[in-house]
């Protein structure tokens, strides 16, 4: 989509007041909807560290509890143990790089670049300078929206394989536990 506005320059000279403002307000509605989803993602993302955290720190007591009792590594044990690590890696790689804090492009353009030649010249009326303004913003909101729908589709790439991950975990201890068995 590089080349939308060279595409679309046409259509874009050709808007009134009214269809700016329309577009700009859908634009608004499009980019707080890309937030409102990052917000949703880190919410669940972080509602799964909260399992994920439980999981781990119940598997480690009772691996510590395993060897403090009996200090020789037994299938249940090997299990544990390989849980601990199976957890610790779905919460390092899955959950927290939904949870870590992720830059996205802020609502709003820095007020600096409208004071320019190029919106007070005396080619531009008064009057379409406000028309030029929202047309600035669209281009920005059009930016803005593709770059959080790309940070909020990765997020959420990230937390399907978490739960995916998690659904999986007992296929993944019962086999480690199967292993054990048979190498004992």
């Amino acid at each position: 989509m590089e080349n939308f506005w060279k595409e679309k320059k046409d259509w874009l000279n050709k808007l009134t007041l009214e269809d700016a403002k329309f577009i700009f307000d859908q634009a608004e509605k499009s980019y707080n909807y890309t937030m409102e989803t990052a917000k949703g993602i880190y919410e669940r993302s972080n509602g799964l560290l909260t399992l994920v955290s439980g999981v781990l720190i119940g598997l480690v007591a009772y691996a510590i509890g395993k060897w403090k009792d009996t200090p020789h590594l037994d299938t249940l044990l090997f299990t544990a143990i390989v849980g601990i690590f199976y957890f610790l890696i779905l919460g390092l790689i899955f959950i927290l790089e939904s949870v870590t804090p992720s830059e996205y492009l802020l609502p709003g353009t820095n007020p600096e670049a409208y004071f320019n030649i190029g919106f007070f010249n005396d080619k531009l009326k008064d009057d379409d300078r406000i028309l030029a303004f929202y047309k600035v913003e669209i281009i920005n909101f059009k930016e803005r929206i593709e770059e959080n729908t790309k940070k909020n589709d990765r997020r959420w790439k990230m937390y399907v394989l978490c739960l995916r991950a998690i659904f999986f975990s007992p296929i993944v201890m019962g086999i480690a536990f199967g292993i054990a068995n048979i190498a004992s």
